[in-house]
């Protein structure tokens, strides 16, 4: 197999210097061949000396390649599409700012003999700061068995057969990220939704496990809300294009509202009787609040409102 690891940046030196340390070390089965790309969402090339650093102490070739149109799905396809052209069979996505564990590489190419398909997706792990509060700590469990058929994925653990971006008419699937979603995120979760209804195989490898490294400004309450709040609306986008404006409307009408009122009528009052225990009460008083933010970010769908927070680099 010739693999190509892919990492997306944009004026993250430090960040991107730990992931490419932590792929540089992989164990590479012998049956593997593989290399780095890296592409910068930049027109200036500021992580340049990075690669060519870590490529000078491991010895591994780091192609370095700048996507000067702004916007993750941009950087998300110049990675598929570089390593589709130069002759690579599968790609595997990491986030710059996670750091992969050690037997990753090697966990996720082996899955491709013992669960063929076109996409295996891998496991996230988060390491908060130490500051956090408890109750904003999630439950970081591995619910699914290995080999389990998703119908979905996102970009930041994921191994992918390069022919879905081959045209059609040389034997691929033709897929893209849908640029449209530039700023607002969620732009992996559809092409990768996609890739599942043209018949690709999208496969759980719990073992493949990377690490997030959560940045400060991600625990204030209010980032964490928006974020809940602008991925509701991203999800009700996604049943737009699969069913239509009318249907996804429908959705989140009910959706939001059966939220809503959840959040208020059921969720928020249990919060406040858990207070006799207070950190169950917090975290009782986190989940209410979580969900009222979806409810209001399924209804503000309604009104064609769309966060864009994409437009600022965030952690660098």
């Amino acid at each position: 197999m010739k693999l190509c690891v892919a990492i997306c940046t944009r004026e993250r030196p430090r960040l991107l210097r730990e992931c490419l340390n932590s792929v540089v070390s992989q164990e590479v089965p012998e049956w593997v061949s593989a290399d780095v790309v890296v592409v910068e969402n930049h027109d200036r090339e500021t992580s340049r000396g990075v690669c060519e650093e870590v490529s000078r102490e491991s010895g591994w070739t780091i192609h370095y390649v700048l996507e000067p149109e702004l916007g993750i799905p941009f950087a998300r396809d110049r990675c598929g599409v570089f390593a589709e052209a130069a002759g690579y069979d599968r790609v595997l996505y990491v986030d710059d700012d996670e750091v992969a564990h050690a037997g990753w590489l090697k966990t996720m190419t082996e899955a491709t003999r013992s669960h063929p398909a076109e996409v295996h997706y891998g496991r996230v792990l988060y390491t908060f700061p130490p500051q956090t509060p408890a109750w904003m700590l999630p439950k970081q469990v591995n619910k699914r068995a290995t080999g389990t058929v998703l119908t979905k994925a996102e970009g930041h653990n994921t191994l992918v057969e390069t022919r879905v971006f081959r045209d059609p008419d040389k034997g691929g699937l033709g897929l893209h990220f849908d640029d449209s979603m530039r700023f607002t995120g969620g732009s992996d979760t559809d092409f990768f939704t996609r890739v599942h209804d043209a018949g690709g195989r999208i496969i759980w490898i719990g073992e493949a496990v990377v690490e997030e490294l959560v940045p400060e400004n991600r625990i204030r309450l209010g980032w964490q809300l928006n974020r809940t709040f602008r991925v509701a609306g991203n999800i009700s986008r996604l049943h737009e294009k699969r069913s239509g404006r009318a249907a996804a409307m429908r959705r989140s009408l009910v959706k939001g509202l059966g939220r809503l009122f959840g959040g208020l009528l059921f969720e928020t009052p249990l919060a406040i009787v858990m207070m006799v225990t207070p950190a169950r009460g917090k975290r009782q008083a986190f989940k209410a609040a979580k969900q009222i933010a979806s409810g209001l970010g399924s209804l503000a769908y309604l009104t064609g409102f769309q966060a864009q927070p994409y437009r600022k680099v965030d952690g660098n």
